[in-house]
């Protein structure tokens, strides 16, 4: 069976101006797979997005920040001028479209995983989702991809349970937001897996281990702040220690990856000390728990990531991986953390997530 990839130039109609957010990810990214045969190859098949509805868009957002970016937009048209929503948000004439498609390419996805038509799929969408919440745009985002891709497979496809692993090197607090206290509806139950820069060093400056959720979503939120210069070997520790014996406990049926690859040493945005093989080897563990509770239904979508050579690097290792193709991962020089730090996550870090957490989860 094949893996999805999901794009349409309608993402490059998104303009930004100077931010980094900017289409030349997403061309450097296709320029990347093509040049590597990886379009050509009959184990990848592209696939076309659909406009989200704005009843689907409702799901997380409210009404008011859906005539926002409409408006923004028509402006923007009407001016021929790029409109900043915050300091770092930009909107132009087809951002409210491209942001339909955005959240319909992560739903296309959904629905071609659970139609049994392809096996998994990396959405190669923009703009962005995990900074934005119910009320506000930020961070580049405007609708939240994956929240709404949640709310959809419990609302509209009958799944009960939902892992969201975001790996993003900012913290997804737009998506922690909207589940803070669980599901939107009633339909199902998630928890989410958060690794990040550490928010005292990092925008949006959230993400702390005593930031667990409440009510029904009490204990299902987990936060990983991460020190900066933290490498590739800071991964196996939370995913052995925190995420896997939460979901063999949890049993997740489907799998949401928010995947930032601007924890690379390299991107200008971030301190981290990650390889662009980093994110693959994240995901070989994170297919363990696919495999055994979810029919190894994983739908990746696309956040951040500022290297634009180094993030199309990564995203290839990841859909190579997807395809259980693990020995054709590109490899840099391996990176590690000083000894301090992980002591840190040893001694620290990790036995204060799992005091948080161990009201909620039997494993702790």
């Amino acid at each position: 069976m094949t893996v999805g990839i999901i794009y349409d130039p309608i993402y490059l109609e998104h303009q930004t101006g100077t931010d980094p957010e900017s289409p030349e990810r997403l061309i450097a990214i296709m320029n990347f797979l093509e040049e590597k045969g990886l379009l050509d190859d009959p184990n990848f098949k592209i696939i076309k997005p659909r406009k989200a509805s704005l009843d689907q868009i409702r799901y997380v957002h409210r009404d008011r920040l859906i005539k926002e970016i409409q408006e923004i937009c028509e402006f923007s048209e009407k001016t021929n001028s790029i409109q900043y929503l915050d300091a770092d948000t930009a909107a132009s004439p087809k951002t409210f479209e491209a942001s339909l498609y955005s959240v319909g390419g992560n739903l296309q996805a959904a629905d071609e995983i659970l139609n049994g038509n392809i096996k998994s799929a990396f959405a190669l969408v923009r703009p962005p989702g995990h900074h934005s919440n119910t009320h506000k745009f930020a961070g580049f985002c405007i609708f939240n991809n994956i929240a709404v891709t949640t709310e959809y497979l419990f609302r509209e496809k009958g799944i009960k349970k939902v892992a969201i692993i975001d790996w993003d090197c900012h913290h997804g607090n737009g998506t922690q937001d909207i589940f803070f206290n669980g599901s939107r509806s009633d339909s199902g139950d998630l928890v989410i897996f958060n690794s990040h820069q550490d928010g005292r060093t990092l925008y949006p400056g959230s993400g702390y281990i005593g930031e667990i959720g409440s009510g029904k979503g009490e204990g299902k939120i987990v936060n990983f702040p991460m020190p900066p210069s933290s490498a590739d070997d800071v991964i196996p520790l939370y995913f052995n220690q925190i995420i896997f014996p939460i979901c063999e406990e949890y049993k997740p049926e489907f799998i949401l990856i928010s995947a930032g690859f601007d924890t690379h040493w390299t991107d200008r945005l971030t301190e981290m000390n990650w390889t662009y093989q980093a994110p693959a080897n994240y995901l070989i563990r994170i297919k363990t728990i696919a495999y055994k509770y979810a029919k190894d239904r994983i739908l990746i979508t696309l956040e951040g990531g500022y290297n634009l050579d180094k993030q199309a690097r990564a995203v290839y290792n990841c859909l190579r991986v997807l395809n259980d193709e693990n020995e054709k991962i590109l490899q840099e020089e391996p990176r590690s953390s000083r000894i301090e730090l992980l002591d840190y996550y040893n001694n620290k870090l990790i036995p204060a997530i799992k005091d948080k957490l161990k009201p909620f989860w039997k494993c702790f």
